[in-house]
């Protein structure tokens, strides 16, 4: 059976600052289920009053003579962070003991925060001695990490999986983890000297921890607002593909040969159709933007805290004056993993910036064929309205010279053979012969007639010609707006 001296578990916890006042779902929360487990004095109760900079003395817990531990609090920026410890205190009696002890450290899975929305994450430092310090291979010392992991998360859901072996201060130390998790677990063999150097540094080494996991935690929101651009572009190519199918189908009809093939379309409703689709558009276009903007505010943290968390290995070598490539351990996080999530966001922020270009293309696109529409269709009243004022006017003109010949009276009879016309009638004739004639000539002369299989100058319905597209929707969006550009209203 395995045996450890004098283990120790220290967890690094981190959340957001809540403006909420309640405590619930945090690591508050957490932070008072241990005290209230392990502390003999089940009195005391914590909360961000408690916070301060750097971290705060230790609130030490006495549970038993197997068990002690202690609290410590500290605030970071926007953030919240707790430092506790659970281990056993270094008596004799506490020496040669089972891995299998370390499960009376985790009752109830007590040293897991839970998720929640503001918890950034935690990184869990197992430390314990050992007798055999020098002799031990590297299998032996990975053995023992093993069962320390098996031993305190007796959940397999909950134990993150093996990372990386590494050497801290010349001792064998393995990660449990994975790049994009929140839950960081160290394993780390230690002795007297190796103790005193890392009490040179909690408080760097605190901080080391918090922006690993501002780290983390802002890359897998990117991933999730990944997913929330994709949902988005996804919508914006769907409203551009009706629009493409709708501009299609019109184009298809206008441009079909033959009087018996030919239909009307209703001008006032495609305007209808296309402003209702443009706003559409300018929704989704700004629900896109922002949900890019938020793809650019997790790259600005990452790159930020990248900054500081190198920063911090700074700190730490400066204060054991040893080179910062004595820190592997930690060094690897910012040389392999960072830039990876550097680079993916990067790449994403390509890829997704295209789809403003598309964006407002389309936005381009309607908005021209609307400006157009509108504009032949308020040319077309106007046309009417002239040609009809003109007939009008010159029906009027005739009505008052012909009315001065008008001598009878009207006399309401039955027509009887060799009856002539009434004057007052012929006038009437002669009015509307000139408004047809001269309405003829005006609309010959302003282009209002078009010939086409029929003369049509008023037909039931106004018509329109939308533009033209046989291919794919959003790769030929492209030419369509340079085309509608093109297209002036008075051509």
């Amino acid at each position: 059976m395995l045996k450890i001296d004098h283990p120790q578990v220290y967890i690094y916890s981190y959340q957001l600052s809540s403006k909420s006042k309640t405590d619930v779902d945090s690591i508050w929360t957490w932070a008072n289920s241990i005290w209230q487990y392990f502390s003999l004095d089940k009195t005391k109760v914590f909360s961000q009053a408690n916070l301060s900079y750097p971290l705060t003395k230790p609130n030490k817990l006495e549970h038993s003579n197997q068990i002690d531990g202690s609290l410590r609090f500290c605030r970071i920026d926007d953030s919240e962070g707790i430092l506790a410890r659970i281990g056993s205190p270094e008596t004799d009696e506490n020496k040669d003991l089972e891995v299998a002890a370390l499960t009376q450290f985790n009752v109830n899975n007590l040293l897991v925060a839970d998720s929640h929305e503001n918890w950034l994450g935690q990184t869990i430092l197992i430390t314990y001695k050992s007798k055999t310090y020098q002799q031990p291979s590297d299998n032996d010392f990975r053995k023992v990490a093993d069962e320390c992991l098996k031993h305190l998360f007796p959940e397999e859901s909950v134990r993150p999986p093996f990372y990386r072996d590494t050497k801290l201060f010349d001792s064998p130390m393995f990660e449990y983890s994975s790049p994009k998790s929140q839950v960081q677990v160290f394993v780390y063999l230690v002795d007297d000297d190796i103790e005193g150097k890392l009490g040179k540094i909690v408080q760097p080494l605190f901080e080391l921890f918090y922006h690993r996991h501002k780290i983390t935690k802002a890359f897998i929101d990117s991933r999730r607002n990944y997913d929330l651009l994709k949902e988005r572009y996804l919508e914006i190519e769907q409203t551009i593909e009706k629009l493409e199918a709708k501009i299609t189908e019109v184009s298809r009809i206008e441009l079909s040969t033959g009087v018996d093939s030919r239909q009307s379309i209703n001008i006032d409703e495609s305007l209808k159709y296309l402003k209702t689709k443009l706003k559409e558009l300018l929704r989704e276009s700004l629900n896109y933007e922002r949900a890019l903007e938020y793809l650019e505010d997790f790259n600005n943290t990452i790159n930020i805290h990248v900054y500081n968390y190198q920063e911090k290995l700074l700190q730490i070598s400066d204060k054991l004056q040893i080179p910062t490539d004595d820190l592997t351990t930690f060094k690897f996080f910012i040389d392999r993993t960072c830039p990876y999530f550097q680079e993916q966001i990067k790449g994403d922020l390509g890829y997704f910036k295209h789809g403003t270009d598309l964006i407002k293309i389309a936005v381009e696109l309607v908005g021209g064929i609307v400006d157009i529409e509108q504009a032949e269709c308020d040319r077309s009243l106007e046309r009417k309205i002239e040609i009809l004022g003109t007939g009008l006017g010159a029906g009027g003109i005739v009505v008052s010279a012909v009315a001065n010949y008008v001598e009878r009276d009207i006399v309401f009879r039955i027509p009887q053979n060799g009856d002539r016309i009434h004057p007052a009638l012929a006038s009437l004739l002669w009015s509307l012969l000139a408004v047809i004639l001269v309405s003829g000539l005006m609309g010959w002369i302003n282009g209002a007639w078009k010939i086409n299989g029929r003369l049509r100058l008023f037909g039931r319905k106004s018509v329109a010609q939308l533009p033209n597209s046989e291919s794919q929707p959003v790769n030929d969006i492209l030419r369509e707006v340079e085309e509608v550009s093109n297209h002036e209203p008075g051509g």
